[in-house]
């Protein structure tokens, strides 16, 4: 066989109205014997999002949680910072004030009798050695 040149393809030419009409011109769902079903339902309109926006917003306890835990943890470092200063005998007059306030900070978030009174001797603690440090200079 030989390919002279690239032909233009040529739709297939068929009789396929018989066999239509051998079928019975029926729809698919004729066929099973099944009836037409309703049409599908509308969608919810677009305003029920906003109260998922507003779910979004509200903070759960697992965010509370997390601000308490960095928060011990900052006040934490200050400690360790106080206790390397008390011990090396550098101590640091801004990180002592530092975590006096947030000591304060945090003892007006909390509700925990206990916290607080540790937020309290933490407190007092660094206003003590903040007056050691303006005693002896």
């Amino acid at each position: 066989m030989r390919v002279d040149a690239n032909s233009p393809l040529r739709p297939a030419i068929g009789r396929r109205g018989d066999k239509a009409a051998s079928i019975g011109g029926g729809g698919f769902a004729e066929q099973l014997g099944s009836e037409p079903t309703a049409a599908a339902a509308k969608p919810a309109p677009a305003c029920a999002v906003g109260g998922l926006f507003a779910l979004q917003e509200v903070e759960d306890a697992t965010a509370e949680r997390r601000k308490a835990v960095a928060r011990g943890g900052r006040i934490l470092d200050r400690l360790r910072e106080l206790q390397h200063g008390l011990l090396s005998g550098t101590l640091d007059r801004s990180a002592l004030a530092d975590l006096a306030a947030q000591a304060k900070a945090a003892r007006s978030e909390t509700a925990d009798p206990g916290l607080e009174q540790l937020l309290d001797e933490i407190e007092l603690r660094a206003a003590v050695e903040l007056a050691k440090l303006s005693d002896a200079l």
